[in-house]
């Protein structure tokens, strides 16, 4: 029991783990490409792996790279949060539906 239970927390450090080091490669990306935040095809591209990444866009209009960090690092934790939830989420289900044959 205590195996199963250590499983199931590792499945959700994993999401944790994913909406963390995500962020921070695209993020990675945008800023080497020299692609602009708030303006290109791809943006959307983005959202899916990157839910929160909207928020982000707001300190475009600042213009300023200190107010761009900050809103990546809140961005980040958003997204970390919102990946915890389905973390926990798809924890559950998997805890009710095991694979193996009872």
């Amino acid at each position: 029991m205590i195996a199963a239970a250590k499983a199931d927390l590792k499945i959700v450090r994993y999401f944790l783990a994913a909406a963390f080091l995500v962020p921070c490669l695209l993020y990675l990306v945008v800023v080497v490409g020299g692609v602009p935040i708030g303006g290109s095809g791809w943006t959307w591209m983005l959202l899916v792996p990157w839910a929160t990444f909207a928020l982000i866009m707001s300190a475009e209009a600042g213009g300023g790279s200190a107010g761009e960090a900050i809103a990546f690092l809140i961005s980040a934790a958003a997204n970390v949060a919102v990946y915890g939830l389905v973390g926990v989420a798809f924890r559950f289900v998997y805890r009710r539906y095991p694979s193996r044959p009872s």
